[in-house]
């Protein structure tokens, strides 16, 4: 071909042009995924929601050849006539994003997907809290094009040969899909499909139909994972981490008897950020040698984080342990405290008065204290983990800090908000971490 020309499609653009490569190329025939569809009722699933789809195909790598015969049983009258023998299509977008829940590969994916019984948050028929659903999903999954392998005609004039911009022909692809937990704030689950797709009738934006056919047919492949079907029907084990370390133990600071508003002032220091990276998280004193609560999520890998108590004092700390499916970690600091939280054994209770304080949002917004009331105590069917419902508000930035009772005694840590409503906030139980960590408290003297 003596020009290079543009080919729009799947709203990316693929650039048509000479290259040493001649003929068809290779593409993998990849027989229709034989999925079955979801039994279980929309109501006991699971909820999805696509987050994003990126590739790793590199910008100038060769994705489909232009041979001079149309791909056998399609058509296409004067195959390439002027594209000369080398003709390719070179992807051009590089490693990049190509679209999320909003966009035509989301409505491809909800569509797929949905008409197979799966219950896929973002419905594009929805014309309110479209957003809003999708934000509170349980699992979002992301998708990673891997390859695309494919063979195009476009059809030419037959009377002046000229390009009539109608394309038929095949495309494979494959993709890797990683399933993301909203509660646990981890991924918990990796899946590889192919897809294929032969565009039999030559058509206009023939390319683009067959990228998102090949798109459809690699997400219909994910329910051909056991796995997945299991988190669908909330019946995945999710694997619980061990911890090797030995069973540390710690001396009980004696319940608070007082109202909090009393002892607010010794409360407060024990209150500390977390600064990891460009991001921050909230924890707290538990032990008068520095020992300090907070989320896995908050520490992430990071094996040492910057301590910053409420004085504006700033210390290096160490991640000694964490276990990720509680999200809870435990972080050593170099300092010595009077006064270390003290943590109530009795449950919270439905309706009972609690306090929160954290860091929310920024790190000058620190010992910021709210209130409200215990909404519930509930266990989630996934995993089986109990948290604490309360209506008092908590923001990003407070995740790892203390929910505290009328007196100050802790009851919980902050982990998550949902997004849909003001009064949803959910608090891990302060025995459930300190177990998942493997940290015993004893009462003094004990």
């Amino acid at each position: 071909m003596s020009n290079a020309r543009l080919v729009a499609a799947a709203s990316l653009i693929f650039l048509v042009s000479g290259c040493n490569t001649t003929g068809t190329m290779t593409v993998p025939k990849v027989a229709s995924a034989n999925v079955t569809n979801v039994e279980a009722p929309i109501h006991e699933q699971a909820t999805f929601a696509l987050s994003k789809v990126v590739t790793n195909i590199r910008r100038g790598t060769v994705i489909a050849h232009f041979p001079a015969v149309p791909v056998e049983g399609t058509d296409g009258y004067l195959c390439n006539y002027r594209y000369g023998p080398d003709a390719t299509m070179e992807w051009t977008s590089g490693i990049s994003r190509l679209g999320d829940w909003s966009t035509v590969l989301g409505e491809i994916f909800y569509e797929t997907l949905s008409q197979r019984g799966l219950n896929i948050a973002g419905d594009p028929r929805s014309l309110f809290e479209r957003e809003e659903a999708v934000s509170s999903a349980e699992y979002l999954i992301g998708g990673r094009i891997a390859e695309i392998r494919g063979n195009f005609c476009e059809s030419h004039h037959w009377w002046n040969g000229h390009p009539l911009d109608r394309y038929s022909g095949e495309m494979y692809m494959s993709v890797e899909w990683t399933v993301f937990s909203s509660l646990l704030q981890r991924e918990i689950l990796q899946i590889e499909t192919v897809g294929y797709h032969k565009q039999k009738e030559s058509i206009k934006n023939g390319i683009r139909l067959t990228f998102h056919n090949a798109f459809a047919a690699a997400t219909e492949g994910i329910l051909e994972s056991e796995d997945f079907r299991k988190i669908s029907n909330r019946t995945y084990n999710i694997e619980n981490e061990t911890e090797n370390a030995e069973e540390l133990q710690i001396v009980q600071t004696p319940l608070l008897k007082k109202t909090i508003d009393e002892n607010l002032d010794q409360i407060l220091p024990s209150v500390v950020t977390l600064r990891v990276g460009s991001g921050h998280g909230s924890g707290f004193v538990i032990a008068n040698n520095g020992l300090v609560l907070t989320n896995h999520h908050v520490v992430g890998e990071a094996k040492t984080v910057s301590v910053i108590l409420n004085n504006g004092l700033e210390l290096e700390g160490q991640v000694l342990r964490t276990n990720s499916q509680r999200d809870v970690a435990l972080v050593k600091a170099p300092l010595r405290v009077p006064f270390a939280l003290a943590i109530r054994p009795n449950k919270a209770q439905p309706l009972e008065k609690v306090y929160v304080i954290g860091t929310p949002l920024q790190v000058g917004l620190s010992s910021t204290v709210t209130t409200g009331i215990v909404s519930a105590v509930r266990k989630d069917a996934d995993t089986g983990l109990s948290f604490i419902q309360a209506d008092a508000a908590i923001s990003p930035g407070n995740s790892g800090g203390p929910l505290l009772d009328q007196n100050g005694n802790v009851l919980g840590i902050s982990v998550l908000k949902y997004r849909r409503g003001e009064a949803l906030n959910l608090f891990i139980p302060i025995a459930e971490a300190l177990k998942a960590l493997n940290v015993r408290s004893n009462t003094p003297g004990s």
